[in-house]
């Protein structure tokens, strides 16, 4: 039926829903620059790898 509310939770008020999705778009930036700041980390087996030479000295 249109307009049935079945679970009888109380609506969420437009200020509610404004607020859960800002808090939700810092999330996913920060979920963004959490995987940014991986890929930019070399990882410890490259470095080993990149520089041979100085490993066989």
């Amino acid at each position: 039926m249109a307009g049935d509310n079945s679970n009888h939770e109380t609506p969420m008020t437009l200020q509610a829903a404004v607020n859960e999705i800002r808090r939700l778009q810092a999330e996913v930036i920060n979920i963004k620059q959490g995987k940014a700041d991986k890929q930019a980390e070399p990882e410890e087996d490259e470095i080993a790898d990149s520089q041979p030479l100085a490993q066989a000295l």
